[in-house]
């Protein structure tokens, strides 16, 4: 269980977790120091031992699923918000599971945890540009849930669908891996939004160990950098991007950046 992982773990931020909504709860640390973990992992586990206990109930897989959907949406009141409330707490997962509302994204994180807690095979996944949950119940059906409302649609493969083209399927499961980069891309942006530059900053470098000296990442720690009075070392992501990416439509406004940040070092020296 959660708990007892985290009492394992001594608290410990050095462990490496592998599923998606650990991963984000962990992040979370990198950019707020202050983060109370220990409280969302406890709360995460009071979710869980809820759902052990409505799958000893039910074993009839649809009639599990209705039953934790109700627990979570109407029980529980999970929802989505229409509060004036910043985007970057509707996104942090740790806000989310204290106090029950948050981000498309973010309910998907602690939705799809929760289902593969009672042995469902699910995901987050893209539904024509929404992030949706993903419940497989076979290869050829399974559900679609809307995590701000637990509206669920069912779907069905036909046979002759099974062999067209690629691109008309509709919806893209995301891994956990994926759903971990989703996140912190989103948090990245809603920081920049509000002008939390160094908390944007953490999420680009915990990106960035992700998935490795990405150009753009580079392009978007330069512009941090700057903002965060670093010139040198925003120039040289700046010129990373350019020289990596020369054919990119923002390449004259980057490399207009990079005169400005050369022209005040030459300035300050």
């Amino acid at each position: 269980m959660t708990d007892i992982w985290f009492e394992e773990q001594g608290g410990s931020t050095e462990y490496i977790l592998q599923d998606a909504l650990l991963r984000c709860i962990k992040a979370e640390l990198h950019w707020d120091a202050q983060a109370k973990l220990e409280n969302s992992f406890c709360q995460l586990a009071e979710f869980e031992l809820s759902v052990d206990r409505l799958c000893s109930q039910y074993s009839q897989q649809h009639q599990r699923l209705d039953k934790l959907l109700d627990a979570f949406y109407t029980d529980w009141l999970f929802s989505g918000s229409d509060q004036n409330i910043p985007e970057h707490l509707l996104n942090s997962v740790c806000y989310t599971l204290n106090m029950r509302s948050g981000s498309p994204t973010s309910l998907a994180l602690v939705l799809s945890h929760l289902l593969k807690r009672a042995q469902f095979d699910a995901n987050i996944a893209l539904s024509q540009g929404e992030v949706m949950v993903h419940v497989a119940i076979s290869n050829d059906e399974g559900y679609l849930v809307d995590p701000n409302s637990g509206q669920q649609t069912w779907y069905i493969i036909p046979e002759n669908e099974q062999d067209k083209d690629q691109e008309e399927e509709p919806t893209e499961i995301v891994t956990d891996d994926e759903a971990v980069k989703l996140y912190l891309a989103q948090q990245k942006w809603a920081f920049i939004a509000v002008d939390k530059f160094g908390h944007a900053l953490s999420c680009v470098e915990l990106l960035m160990d992700l998935i490795g000296d990405d150009p753009y990442e580079r392009r978007d720690r330069g512009y941090l950098l700057n903002q965060l009075n670093c010139p040198k070392m925003a120039k040289a992501d700046l010129q990373f991007f350019v020289d990596e990416c020369p054919d990119d439509p923002t390449i004259e406004i980057i490399e207009h950046q990079i005169s400005e940040l050369a022209d005040h070092n030459n300035i300050l020296h």
